[in-house]
Order: C-alpha cells, then structure tokens, then sequence
C-alpha cells in the first residue's frame, strides 16, 4: 500500500464540521478587522464631506450644489451613531462577546445608515452609492457565504428602496437632483449583484483551497 493511500480522505460531513470551526475562529478576527475598517471609512467619508461644505474647498470638489445645513446636520447625526454602533462592537469583541447573528446585526446597520444617509444627500444620484458595494466586500471578510449573499440582496433591496424614494417621496425640491436614467439604476444593481456573486466564488476558492492544502499536508506526513 503506498504512502498516498495510507491517508483516507475526510469524509463530507467531517470536512464540513471542521470548515465550520475554523470559520468560527475566523470570524471573530473578520469581524473585528471589518469594524476597523468600518471606523475609517467613517472617518475618510465625513472628512469629504467637512471638505464638501467648507466655503473654500467646494469649488475645487466641483460640486454642482452644496449640502444643505439640515441635510448636514443628519448626515452627521448618521455618523456619530455609525460610529457608537463600531464602538459598541469594539466593547463586545473585546469581551469576548460574540453571538453568530452578530456579524448581520451590523450589515444591517451599515445598510440602513448609509440608506439614511443617501436619503439627504441626492439619493441614487450621490457618489456615497458606492457605499453599498464596500459594505458587500466587507462581508467577505467574515468568509460567511450567507452572509455575503445576506449584504449583496441587502444593498439591492436598499438601492431600489432608494430610488423610489428619489421619483414618489423625496421633498419636491430634492428630486429633481435625485432621479438618475433607467440604465444606470440597471447598471447598478447589475453591479451590486454580480459583486456578491464574484466574492463568493472567491470564499468558495479558498475553502478548496484550505481543502485541498490540509489533504496533501496529510499526504506529505504519511510520506515522512
């Protein structure tokens, strides 16, 4: 019997347990890598948007129209609670507090704020819509497919929510700036979705290749 036929391959389910295992392991360090993350895209989008309604600096921006001081002060007020809900969990990992919906407790916070946030600033038609696809890529580093699957469906969901806000709801005065054409709303989603669908492939590969490196590590031993 040769050394490679020593090592019987793990069975489905035993293969699946121990991927449930280390991805356990994996999330508490995703999910705290993902809040570090999260605080500094706080701080790099309110610092543009200091930058966007400081006297000096919007005609260097380009901006067609400055935020209004009431649609400011939300856009702060959404900050400042984006910022308690990373240092609450900040205060949860660092004791040790990590229940499994965690990790869609604050996808969906993501979601809901930078939606409440696009709300005043020009809806559909602000450049923060790329928040959406950032929240996605944060997802991925929890190496959670459902979840993954969870903040591309939620981002959707959000951004047609958003549209229709834009064209049935938003102040009269607010909408006109808000509508975009019909194919960029389709070029959007189209996006959104289709970055969920290549970050899973990309959890999917590594999990063949965790897979696949544990099996010949076996197999190396067995020749030893």
């Amino acid at each position: 019997m040769s050394a490679t036929s020593a090592v019987p391959p793990a069975s489905p389910d035993t293969a699946e347990r121990q991927w449930f295992i280390v991805g356990r392991w994996q999330e508490v360090e995703g999910e705290a890598r993902a809040n570090l993350l999260r605080i500094i895209a706080i701080g790099v989008f309110y610092s543009i948007e200091l930058l966007a309604n400081s006297g000096y600096a919007s005609a260097w921006l380009q901006l067609g129209a400055t935020v209004d001081l009431k649609a400011h002060q939300v856009i702060t007020a959404v900050a400042v609670a984006w910022t308690l809900v990373a240092l609450g969990v900040h205060v949860l990992l660092r004791e040790q507090i990590f229940p499994p919906g965690l990790k869609y407790v604050t996808t969906t916070c993501d979601i809901l704020l930078l939606t409440l946030m696009l709300m005043v600033a020009h809806g559909p038609r602000s450049a923060m819509v790329v928040g959406y696809f950032l929240i996605i890529v944060l997802s991925g580093l929890r190496f959670q497919l459902r979840l993954v699957w969870c903040a591309t469906l939620g981002t959707m969901a959000a951004y047609l929510f958003l549209l229709g806000y834009a064209r049935w709801f938003a102040p009269e005065a607010m909408r006109a700036g808000m509508l975009v054409p019909r194919y960029q709303q389709f070029i959007v989603l189209a996006a959104l979705g289709l970055t969920g669908v290549m970050l899973g492939q990309i959890i999917r590969r590594v999990k063949s290749l965790a897979a696949d490196y544990a099996t010949r590590l076996e197999r190396s031993k067995g020749q030893v």
